[in-house]
């Protein structure tokens, strides 16, 4: 009788006590018949829940099934109306790739012949300039303590980072050739040691 619930039980037994034994078991009999009521109701919505789920799995399928679809034959469409500009386009960027790698190929060498070469003269009047990993300029000026001009002779200019730049190296140009030489090997050693 436990399975009737314990309110049931304790109003049928309440009823006994009070001398309405008819009335408990009409009680008790209701109750039994709403569990077992409820039981087959139960066993009855399970499979059409599945039912139901397995419906609404087949339509989200179908649903995602004509989207793939639809996209395929967007992408089919496409490539019908672009496919031959796609592939001229991918021709002409593997020939513009080519002609970057070339370049690039030739401006390495140019630097590598620049730097061999030395200091090159400048169609201005005393000026030379250097490739060394990056453009060195030596300059002459005539000494002027307001433009920072010390000493007439020559002026070496680098990259800012190399902390020469405006340094005086010789009156002279084969000496000051020899001095920015030095300075400019004794920079790269150093940065190459600190990379």
């Amino acid at each position: 009788m436990n399975d009737l619930g314990t309110e049931v039980e304790a109003t049928a037994t309440w009823l006994e006590h009070h001398n309405a034994s008819g009335a408990a078991a009409l009680l008790r009999r209701i109750a039994r018949q709403r569990d077992q009521a409820s039981s087959e109701l139960a066993a009855h919505r399970a499979p059409n829940r599945y039912r139901l789920a397995w419906r609404s799995a087949r339509r989200r399928a179908r649903t995602e099934h004509a989207k793939f679809t639809s996209i395929s034959e967007q992408l089919d469409d496409f490539h019908s109306k672009w496919g031959e500009d796609c592939r001229r386009f991918n021709e002409h960027s593997e020939t513009l790739t080519r002609t970057c790698a070339q370049l690039r190929t030739d401006l390495a060498q140019f630097q590598v012949h620049t730097e061999r070469a030395g200091w090159i003269p400048d169609p201005a009047e005393r000026r030379l300039w250097r490739w060394r990993e990056g453009w060195w300029e030596l300059a002459h000026r005539k000494k002027n303590p307001k433009d920072g001009y010390h000493d007439t002779g020559w002026y070496l200019w680098g990259p800012t980072e190399s902390g020469h730049f405006g340094q005086w190296t010789d009156r002279l140009t084969k000496e000051a050739t020899t001095e920015a030489d030095w300075l400019i090997t004794k920079y790269l050693t150093t940065r190459a040691v600190t990379s």
